[in-house]
């Protein structure tokens, strides 16, 4: 279990999907965001076009998770522990 700066896309009031990691474009390694880069990936949502509404919405949060490795190699979450 772990402490991580998560992602979270919450459709009424329930959370459908969720990242901590993302591929480095320039060393092409899967890294934790953080959260500056949880904020910057969440802004760059809204500048292609989401908008948050009553029905969804994204949210950067820290969050105790239980991680995995997945069929390629890369540490991903298997499940929010809360």
């Amino acid at each position: 279990m772990e402490t991580l700066f998560v992602l979270l896309l919450y459709i009424n009031g329930d959370i459908k999907e969720h990242m901590a990691f993302w591929e480095n474009p320039e060393t092409t390694e899967w890294v934790e965001m953080g959260m500056s880069g949880c904020l910057a990936m969440r802004r760059t949502l809204k500048r292609q076009g989401w908008r948050d509404s009553e029905g969804g919405r994204y949210a950067c949060a820290k969050k105790v998770v239980e991680t995995r490795i997945d069929f390629e190699g890369k540490k991903v979450i298997a499940r929010i522990v809360e």
